[in-house]
C-alpha cells in the first residue's frame, strides 16, 4: 500500500497523534518527564510553535503551527531523538514508536479550540485524573491559568470567529 502525501506541510496547523509500539511497554513518570525535555529541546531547536501537548502512558497528542520545518521533520527529530533516550535508559532496543503517525490539518480556529480541549481532556477520559490541569504531562494548566506546565505551549492570537479559516494566515504568534 503506498503512502498517501500530505497536502501541505507548512504554515499549518496540525493535531498529531502518536503511539507506542505495541510491544513497547507503557512510559514511567520519568520517561513522560524525558520525553517532553526531548520535544522542547525540537522546539527550540527547529523552527515551529507548539500549541498544546499531552503524553499519555502509550500515546502521544501534539497540537503543532508548522513554520520553516516540515511536520515529518519535526516529528521524525523528536521521535527519534525520544526513543532513543528512552531505550537507552531501558537497557532495551529495537521499536519504540510505531513507524507512522496520525495528522489532521486545522482549518478553522474551531478546530484548533476542538482539539486543544481533546487533547486536555484525554487523561480525565481515561481516569487518570479528575481535572485536565493535574496531569503533570500536559499543557492544560498553563491553558487553565491554574500553574505551569512542563513545556510552556506557544500563544496563538486568532480572533474568536470559530469559522475563520486559519490561511492565508489570519492570526499571529505572540
Amino acid at each position: 500500500m503506498s503512502r498517501l502525501r500530505r497536502i501541505a506541510e507548512l504554515d499549518r496547523v496540525f493535531f498529531i497523534t502518536t503511539n507506542l509500539d505495541p510491544n513497547t511497554p507503557d512510559l514511567r513518570p520519568s520517561e513522560m518527564d524525558l520525553l517532553l525535555e526531548i520535544l522542547d529541546g525540537v522546539r527550540h531547536a527547529l523552527v515551529f510553535h507548539l500549541l498544546g501537548y499531552v503524553l499519555m502512558p502509550e500515546h502521544a497528542h501534539l497540537l503543532l503551527l508548522t513554520r520553516v520545518d516540515t511536520l515529518p521533520h519535526i516529528l521524525h527529530q523528536w521521535k527519534f531523538k525520544s526513543a532513543y533516550a528512552v531505550q537507552h535508559l531501558r537497557h532495551n532496543s529495537g521499536s519504540f514508536w510505531q513507524r507512522r503517525y496520525f495528522d489532521f490539518i486545522c482549518r478553522r480556529t474551531r478546530d484548533v479550540s476542538l482539539k486543544l480541549e481533546y487533547i486536555h481532556q484525554n487523561p480525565v477520559t481515561r481516569n487518570l485524573v479528575t481535572i485536565a490541569e493535574d496531569w503533570k504531562w500536559s499543557s492544560a494548566a498553563s491553558y487553565k491559568q491554574k500553574g505551569h506546565s512542563p513545556i510552556e505551549p506557544d500563544a496563538m492570537d486568532i480572533s474568536g470567529d470559530p469559522t475563520e479559516l486559519l490561511w492565508p494566515a489570519p492570526y499571529a504568534i505572540l
